[in-house]
Formats: structure tokens, sequence, C-alpha cells
């Protein structure tokens, strides 16, 4: 008789609500995230035994924290593992919060030669109900059998393209959509049901090289900015005031703008002085499932298909390639 082969997972851990404890576990809602390691969120899952997992703890961190160091470490993590002959897949915890950034990130970071899946939770480990346990179950499961390479995100029982995902409320632990086309897959009577679906819009970016993106000390500025009621565009004109005085001068805004990404006329204005002064400008919609639209008729801005948060990450990573191309 042969015996089954073992899949083999490397399973890294950044932290989140996932590795969370609440000090009263009857109010999950008052925890500290990041608290536990891999090991303790994989050694009551009843079928380890069915994989051979290496485990890292490479962050213990709220996502809501994340700098740049987390992700170069990350980005170097996953690319030690991608280079061992006997890894099946790769398996990410991480907090919600920015998850869908770091998912683009490593994405945009890509092509990765074998599936890259990133989970998570929305209650902390000790809660009555933690949904932490099954979410990552379902990625080593989805990440044991996926044949696609790509960027994946597993929670509440879906599969969720980087590019697509986005987190929609804090109330529900299905608390991800990937917007009108729907996810990828989900989990139906015990297998995966694939969906048949069409890719999202995205838009392709020049990106560093992944070893000038883990020297560089600092990746290029890049905020975000909405467009609302009542707005004058002071913020923008205080972003620039103080840029020469930070660490990490200004280098991009990404207007989360009204509509079809547009903006009033006195941030315009503020957006074009922006400009003027050599700060990268991208528009997107603060709509959850808006694209930003040739109707905006800017001048003074690039139009992109990502979400703002998405955007931000895009436009860094253009930045710090087209700075790693001047050196």
């Amino acid at each position: 008789m042969t015996s089954k082969k073992l899949q083999n997972i490397t399973v890294l851990g950044m932290g989140g609500t996932i590795a969370g404890l609440a000090g009263d576990p009857n109010n999950p809602k008052e925890y500290i995230a990041g608290e536990l390691g891999v090991a303790d969120l994989i050694k009551d899952l009843s079928h380890v035994n069915e994989l051979k997992l290496d485990i890292l703890n490479v962050a213990q961190i709220n996502s809501k924290d994340m700098q740049v160091g987390h992700w170069q470490a990350l980005l170097s993590s996953v690319q030690a593992a991608m280079g061992q002959a006997h890894t099946h897949a790769v398996v990410i915890t991480h907090g919600t919060d920015t998850l869908e950034e770091t998912a683009y990130l490593l994405q945009a970071m890509g092509p990765w030669p074998k599936p890259l899946v990133l989970t998570c939770a929305m209650l902390p480990a000790n809660a009555p109900h933690a949904d932490g346990p099954g979410n990552l179950k379902d990625a080593l499961n989805w990440a044991s059998q996926a044949h696609h390479e790509g960027v994946f995100v597993v929670c509440a029982g879906k599969v969720h393209a980087s590019q697509d995902v986005q987190k929609i409320t804090t109330e529900s632990v299905d608390a991800f959509t990937s917007g009108p086309e729907g996810c990828w897959a989900t989990w139906v009577d015990g297998q995966w049901n694939i969906q048949s679906k069409s890719m999202s819009p995205t838009q392709l970016q020049p990106r560093p090289s992944l070893a000038y993106a883990l020297a560089a000390k600092h990746w290029p500025r890049v905020e975000i900015v909405t467009n609302h009621a009542l707005n004058d565009g002071a913020v923008v004109r205080g972003l620039l005031a103080s840029s020469d005085s930070e660490e990490t001068p200004l280098a991009g805004i990404v207007l989360a703008g009204t509509g079809m990404g547009t903006a009033s006329q006195a941030l315009e204005q503020a957006l074009q002085k922006a400009v003027n002064s050599g700060v990268r400008v991208w528009l997107s919609s603060r709509c959850i499932f808006g694209l930003a639209h040739a109707q905006a008729n800017t001048h003074w801005g690039e139009i992109t298909l990502l979400s703002a948060a998405k955007a931000r990450t895009a436009l860094c990573l253009r930045l710090l390639a087209e700075k790693e191309h001047q050196s």
C-alpha cells in the first residue's frame, strides 16, 4: 500500500485578530491583536496531520500598524519559502484592516511560482465562536489543492482574488467582498466550487525589483485624500506645507474622489498645486464598487481603476520603481 504524500505548506504569521486574545472572551470586541504565534493557531486544527507545515512568525502586530519594515520582512519570507523545492504553497495569517493592501502588494511583486494564500479573522482566538480556526483550515485546504498561481484571500468559506478583495464590514465574520463580479470560489458541500467569472479591470504598474524593495530604507510617501462636501483643499495644502519637514517628503497623493473620481474646485486647485510641485496625483473613487472615469475630466491627475487603498500601494511601488531606474 502506497502512503499518501504529504503536502508541504509554509505558514507565515503576521499577527492580527486571528492571533488576538480578549481579556474577557465573552466581550470579544475588546482584545489585543497578535498575541499568539502561528504554532498556537495550528495546534488544534483537526487536519494538520494531513499536511507538513513549516511555520514562521514574521510579525505579531495589529495590521493597522503595518509599516515598510513589516512588508519587507514578509516579502523576504515569502521569497525564501517560494525558493524551497518541497514547498507547495504559502499561507499567511494577517489582520483584516490592511489585508487587501498586503494582498495587492504581494500580487504586484509577483508572479510567484506557487499559490500564495492570506487568511484572517474577525473575532479573537479565545472568543466562544472564533472564526480564525475555520478560516485557517480553509486556507490550508485551498492552498493544498490550488493549481492557480496567484495571490488569494480566504475568509468565511470564500476565496477572493487579490485584485478584487475589499473589506466592507466590521460587524460580520464574512467581512470581505470581491464586488459585483463575485468571489473566486466558495466552500459548498465539502468542496470548493470555483466560480466562472471574468477578471476585474486592473492596472499593471511598473514595480521595483524585489531586491531593491527589500533594501530601500524608505519607500515613497503616498497619502490618500478624500473629496467630500465642504472640501476647501486645506488637507492637501497642509501636506505640501509640512512635506519638507518630514523624514520622508510627500511623493504622491491618491484622491478618493466623489463619484467617478471628482474633486471640488478648491481641492482641484490644491491638487494642481501639488502636481506643479512634483507630487504625483492619481484619481480613484470613494465608492466601494466605483471606478474613476475619464468623465472626471481632469488634467492634473492620472486615473486608476484600483480602489484608493490599493492605488496608494501601486503608486508607491511605481515611484519606487522609477527611483530604482534612476539610480
